[in-house]
């Protein structure tokens, strides 16, 4: 890919850039009417070398939009430069100076965000309930991180957001804090006052990066929580294929800053980009842009019609219990998407992970987080009545089950340590241990040894054991007591958890 040309903005040939084109879109539509003849990548030359057992199941229409950006979607020198201008709509949608998309997920758009934002050994400050892909961009950037602690909710045992207090003391105490990354909103839907963070970043002269993976159709509703980037954020990562309608790796990464500057943006966005980008994920980002522009408050109030129903109707059924606005306290819980429905089914005398697999198996429903007491509905674009009546009726065929004691029931008692005694001191940066002499050791050996390696339960992709930090005793229960209970540990590896990669002592 061309390099881009700062504030460089041209016309499309048969009218102008506005909301209401799709300039991704619209080039594919015209690739796939030409019908080119190809000697070049990919190389199934338009689904004509696919397999038929994939073409059957997905038809051949997929392949033949299987373009590449230059000499596909553009020309061979990007003059018409279509995903420029795709970028620059979504960046005037979202209010933000300059837009980048990722078919890479948000995983690449944290590592982009890292890269634009500090510089090797710098200190940053870093919410120690990030996802793991932000934490796997620390350590690739080989930055020091230092965690800000998040409000710990012991009724519901999860993480908010961040005290400004909390914010402020570290910037106190790390007068040398390059740049602070949050999360916002978290996995369940709380976000914390950004603003209030923003002006004690910008105060000191420090950027705020958002990991707003969660949050991307905020922007579209008055009852929702104010986008970050309209809040004073510098950089703002959202995920399109979460809550709205882009294919699975559909992300995107806003700027509007005056701390990171947009070649330096640009430069780190490039560093990370695949030169071979799929052009079914862009299109989708660009006509989910659109869509939202012509549609996003209709889209969105029917979305959240459906999640306060479905919250009343679940809080209604004995054993179940609803997370709502009374979670919220003014900074580090400071407004909540409703469209995040987490629910409490201890009551009920089963885990969560069992409850989710007895829905897959006599369902076929799947939620989107199940742990040793929760699970949580996810409402999006694509949440219709239909689905939310046969979601309600799983719920009170659920409930019947469990009540009815059943012999497969594990249930859950109560004997994981609580998050907020999951802390531990971090030795080494996640890069120095990562690539440090390490061996592999029992994990009931593990206690008081420097990880090496991180350990998300997933989802909700949250390293509760970070590359760098000495395992506590907690830690390890917690561990433990996860897997008996059925938890998926996504990143170690050794995923059964037998053993686990510590750094090699010496001496």
């Amino acid at each position: 890919m061309v390099d881009r040309v700062v504030g460089e903005r041209s016309e499309l040939p048969d009218g102008p850039d506005t909301q209401d084109r799709a300039p991704i879109l619209e080039a594919l539509q015209t690739f796939m009417r030409a019908s080119p003849i190809s000697f070049e990548m990919p190389g199934h030359h338009a689904g004509r070398g696919a397999p038929r057992a994939i073409t059957r199941l997905v038809g051949s229409k997929a392949f033949k939009a299987d373009c590449t950006p230059l000499k596909g979607l553009d020309d061979r020198g990007e003059r018409k430069r279509i995903s420029h201008r795709a970028e620059a709509l979504a960046a005037e949608l979202w209010g933000a100076d300059s837009c980048f998309f990722s078919t890479a997920g948000s995983t690449l758009s944290n590592q982009v965000a890292v890269r634009a934002a500090a510089n090797p050994g710098d200190t940053v400050l870093v919410s120690r309930n990030s996802h793991k892909s932000l934490i796997g961009a620390l350590l690739l950037a080989n930055v020091k991180p230092v965690f800000l602690e998040p409000r710990y909710d012991d009724q519901w045992d999860i993480d908010h957001g961040q005290p400004l207090t909390e914010l402020s003391a570290k910037l106190e105490a790390h007068p040398g804090t390059k740049a602070v990354f949050i999360v916002s909103p978290t996995y369940f839907g709380v976000v914390p006052d950004v603003a209030g963070m923003a002006a004690l970043c910008h105060k000191r002269g420090i950027p705020l990066v958002v990991d707003e993976a969660w949050g991307p159709h905020f922007a579209f509703h008055p009852d929702m929580p104010i986008p970050s980037i309209r809040l004073g954020a510098d950089i703002s990562v959202m995920s399109i294929h979460k809550t709205m309608a882009g294919l699975e790796q559909a992300s995107v990464m806003l700027r509007k800053s005056d701390l990171i500057p947009e070649d330096r943006f640009n430069l780190a966005y490039d560093l990370h980009l695949t030169t071979s980008p799929s052009s079914l994920i862009l299109a989708s980002i660009d006509a989910t842009r659109r869509q939202f522009a012509q549609e996003g408050q209709k889209l969105v109030q029917k979305t959240l019609d459906l999640a306060r129903h479905a919250r009343e109707k679940l809080a209604a059924i004995d054993g179940i219990e609803v997370m709502g606005t009374d979670v919220l306290d003014g900074d580090a819980a400071h407004a909540l998407d409703e469209t995040k429905v987490l629910i409490d089914i201890s009551g009920l005398g089963v885990n969560g992970y069992e409850a989710e697999d007895w829905l897959i198996r006599n369902k076929k429903m799947t939620v989107g987080l199940s742990d040793e007491r929760r699970m949580l509905l996810i409402f999006t674009v694509g949440t219709d009545k239909r689905s939310t009546q046969k979601m309600l009726a799983a719920f009170e065929d659920l409930a019947n089950w469990a009540r009815n004691g059943a012999d497969d029931k594990k249930g859950y008692d109560g004997r994981l340590p609580h998050l907020s005694e999951l802390k531990s001191e971090l030795v080494m940066t996640p890069s120095e241990a990562f690539f440090a002499q390490t061996e592999r050791i029992r994990l009931t050996e593990a206690e008081g040894r420097i990880a090496a390696e991180m350990v998300s339960p997933y989802p909700p992709g949250i390293p509760r054991i970070f590359s760098g930090e000495r395992i506590s005793g907690p830690q390890l229960k917690y561990v433990q007591e996860s897997m008996k209970l059925g938890v998926f540990p996504y990143d170690p590896s050794d995923q059964d958890l037998h053993t686990i990669r510590v750094v090699r002592e010496t001496g």
